[in-house]
Formats: structure tokens, sequence, C-alpha cells
């Protein structure tokens, strides 16, 4: 197995120490530097068997900086590293042993056929329903999904609109011109975001069907009947922040007009099934209301909600 020039870092807020040692394991094998940062937890005593690991760096933080925050500290180690690649992962990520070369090495061979690309990632098993989510092209009437290899004898990347940040690797020198996360969003959509800009200034972002990770979309999930959707959720306080970061997202130029269409649909999909379905409605309707208002004010997050 190859080392490759990659910087690659986990994200951490009161996690479990088993699952992030699992990945920290997983990680050290095929990279040449390690970030983990941690955002404000209240116990930290997990990073002291980490601390002495000489690939290791332990980021500490006062305050909770996010997943944009922490993501963005990592891509800094890498640049003070000279790392060709960075990636970064959610705490209760699991990966196999192999998945950063794959990617790693994919990576490389699209760069020597010329193409510009911004970042490849892996498939996302979701451990709640053990369904892998596919790649996706952003399409009317119907969105593009790639769930297997293209062809018969086994193309593993797939061209697609987004990737979600956990796994994805990330040319640095692409950075350079895309910019880093937007630390505004916090958590959710940065990813989305990223992606849009990336394809807005013709970079490209590849699906890799040669590797997996797993990971829990979401707080929890509702199987809709006679299908294999689901819709998924989390929980209610923290629906005034994804409110808030996805209508800001929809005025944006450079965000794909194609899933904003798609994603109107689905909130209002998802606030009637809420709504009817579910319990603290009161809190439903507070959070998403004030979301939307607070962002077409341009206000900052409302304190009332932390």
């Amino acid at each position: 197995m190859s080392v490759h020039s990659v910087c690659a870092g986990v994200v951490a807020y009161n996690p479990k120490p088993d699952q992030i040692n699992r990945l920290v394991e997983s990680l050290l094998s095929c990279i040449k530097w390690l970030v983990v940062v941690d955002n404000n937890s209240s116990d930290t005593s997990y990073l002291q068997q980490l601390q002495y690991i000489p690939k290791v760096k332990i980021i500490y933080n006062s305050e909770n900086k996010g997943v944009s925050g922490g993501i963005n500290q990592i891509i800094s180690y890498a640049r003070e590293v000279e790392a060709k690649f960075v990636t970064a992962f959610d705490q209760d990520t699991k990966i196999s042993i192999g998945l950063v070369d794959v990617l790693a090495n994919d990576f490389e061979k699209l760069l020597e056929s010329g193409e510009l690309v911004a970042a490849v990632g892996p498939l996302v098993v979701d451990d709640y329903t053990n369904q892998s989510l596919p790649f996706i092209n952003f399409r009317l009437p119907l969105n593009a999904k790639y769930r297997q290899p293209l062809s018969k004898q086994g193309k593993q990347l797939v061209e697609c609109d987004f990737l979600i940040s956990s796994g994805c690797l990330m040319s640095v020198k692409a950075l350079d011109e895309i910019g880093s996360m937007n630390e505004a969003l916090f958590m959710d959509n940065v990813d989305l975001d990223w992606c849009f800009r990336a394809v807005h200034k013709r970079y490209k972002v590849y699906g890799d069907f040669g590797t997996a990770i797993r990971q829990q979309i979401g707080e929890n999930y509702t199987q809709i009947p006679f299908t294999k959707a689901v819709i998924r959720y989390h929980d209610y306080g923290r629906i005034y922040y994804m409110t808030w970061n996805m209508m800001w997202l929809y005025r944006q130029n450079y965000t794909n007009r194609f899933w904003i269409v798609h994603d109107v649909l689905r909130f209002a999909g998802k606030f009637v099934f809420l709504l009817l379905f579910k319990v603290k409605r009161n809190v439903l309707l507070k959070s998403t209301i004030r979301g939307i208002i607070d962002s077409m004010r341009m206000k900052s997050y409302n304190s009332d909600f932390l």
C-alpha cells in the first residue's frame, strides 16, 4: 500500500472513543499526516493515547467551530505541511484500511489524463438502512442517480455534482482557487456549497465505486411505504439552522438550479410529513419560520435556538 501526500483529519465533538480510535488506526496506514480537531468536547480524555503518535496533530478548540470550521483547520494544516491532497472525516465514519489509497490513486490517474478535478469521494452506505447513497447529477425532471459502476467492465469513477464531506479527497491546489469551507454554514449544506462552487469554477468532482464508507445519515428516518425511499430527519432544535442554510444557498449565483427545484419539493414534502405525523409541531413551525425569516433578512443565527 502506498503512502500518498495526503493530510487526513477527523472533526470530533464528544465522540465515542472506540469509534474514533478505529478510524484513526485505519487512516494511519496510508497517509502522511493526520489531524484530530476537537470542537470543545466536554471530555477530551480520548485524545490522551493519540497525542503520542508521531503522525498525529491534535487541535483543541475552545469553542465549537462546527464541521466547516474543523475542516478548514485541517485544510490549513495540509497547506502548512505542503500536502497534495486533504480529506476530512466525521467521527462516526467507518472506513476500510485501503480507502485513501484507492481514492488517491484514482485522483492521480484523473490528473494525469488532464482532467481539472477538485475532489474524488467514496460511495456512502447508510448505517440505518444498509443502503448505499447514489452519486447524483442534478437534472430535470429527474436527477441522474448512479448506484453501481457505469459499465460491465467496472468503470469505477463517475462524474457527479455533489459529494458528502466525510471521506471526500480534495486537491489542495483546487482549494486555493475554489476556497475552503463556508464557516457561516457551520454544519449543514457545507459540502453542497463547496461542490457547487467547484463546479461553477469548471472543476469536476467524481464519485468512486472502488471504495466505500459507512455512516449514519441524519438522526433517524422513516421509510415511505411501498418504496425504497426514506425521509431522514434530525432533532427539531437543528431544523432552524438547516432551514437558514438552505434558504441562503438558494440565493447564491453558483448554486445548481436543478438542485433548488428538487430541494424545494423535498423540503415541502418533508415539512408536511413532520407536521402531520410527528410531535412537537410548535417547535417545527417556530424553527422553520424563524429560519426562513432570519435567512431572508441575512440575519445571523438566532441565539434563541443555540
